[in-house]
């Protein structure tokens, strides 16, 4: 009873569209878990997202679990996992991410789970990692071990939006360092963001790994602009 009068008073909503979600749905309506774009998992190669990696570095897959465009409801979904706090929908999303990925023969060859790392500035005024969130979930479905450490980021960037792919893997080339060579020789390691654009962030990240030993590396972000 209790819990029905809060959701009469502070009605729970859908943080992908903002409509009032029924007793039996959770953080997004039936609607939107069925219409959010999803481009499905291993696509045949080359395709959009593969020519994003192709001839920049050797690597073995690359995924997205949403399709994003401005102004549209997964884009809405990365903001608030994003800037607003909500680790708990990340995670939601990993998970469900993680599980569509157990649905595909997929080799079990990937090793080790890495989020994105973070500038610690950068996580001060955030308060998370929100691809670490993401990572969280997909561990949860997969049970693949997730590195939160080995490596960091020591530069603190400045903003990439106007900037192409070129452009920002020259400024990202050098932001990551690894402190822990033996986390990831020999290991297949999927590097895991949010949101994928022109790809330059996972593309000097994915350089850094096979550096220090990596045997392989795949890309998966939770949404992608086509």
């Amino acid at each position: 009873m209790f819990k029905r009068i809060l959701q009469l008073l502070y009605p729970e909503v859908c943080f992908a569209c903002s409509n009032t979600l029924l007793d039996s749905e959770g953080l997004l309506c039936t609607r939107c878990r069925l219409e959010l774009p999803r481009p499905g998992l291993f696509l045949p190669r080359p395709n959009w997202l593969s020519l994003k990696f192709d001839g920049w570095l050797e690597y073995q897959d690359v995924h997205c679990f949403f399709l994003f465009s401005k102004g549209g409801r997964v884009q809405h979904l990365m903001h608030q996992i994003k800037y607003k706090g909500a680790q708990d929908l990340g995670r939601f999303l990993g998970i469900w991410c993680g599980a569509e990925l157990n649905k595909y023969n997929w080799p079990d060859e990937y090793e080790l789970i890495l989020p994105i790392p973070m500038h610690q500035q950068r996580i001060q005024e955030r308060g998370y990692n929100q691809a670490i969130c993401i990572a969280e979930g997909i561990a949860l479905s997969t049970h693949l071990p997730i590195l939160s450490d080995g490596i960091e980021r020591i530069k603190n960037s400045q903003t990439l939006i106007h900037q192409n792919r070129q452009e920002r893997f020259h400024v990202l080339e050098d932001v990551y360092q690894v402190s822990d060579s033996s986390s990831f020789l020999g290991k297949h390691v999927l590097i895991v963001d949010d949101t994928l654009t022109t790809g330059a962030t996972m593309l000097a990240l994915g350089q850094k790994i096979k550096a220090a030993g990596a045997r392989q590396v795949s890309f998966l972000a939770l949404a992608a602009l086509q």
